[in-house]
């Protein structure tokens, strides 16, 4: 089983919403169900394209902002008198530490 980076994925549907266009522009246009069809194959890959687009991953300096955020979270974790403090601040690092690798 092969898997596909972001990138890749879009450059496929781009590449098969691209062969549905020009089969559409040579369908004879008496045939509604067959031009339906492909035009709901375009739609589907258009809005896949679009899903992916929306979920890109962080840049470089957003994620070592979040880590810069996590230490500095656990040098506050580690000034904190009560021991709920020191926690709250240890659980912060670790969400933030986990978003940094998203």
């Amino acid at each position: 089983m092969s898997f596909e980076t972001t990138d890749e994925e879009i450059e496929r549907l781009e590449a098969e919403r691209h062969s549905y266009s020009e089969t559409f522009k040579n369908t004879d246009p008496t045939d509604t169900v067959t031009r339906a069809h492909l035009q709901q194959e375009m739609n589907r890959r258009t809005h896949r394209i679009q899903e992916l687009q929306q979920h890109q991953p962080l840049g470089f300096f957003a994620r070592w902002g979040l880590r810069a955020a996590a230490l500095a979270s656990l040098a506050a974790a580690w000034e904190a008198g009560p021991w709920w403090a020191k926690a709250g601040c240890v659980l912060l690092a670790a969400l933030l530490a986990f978003y940094s690798l998203s």
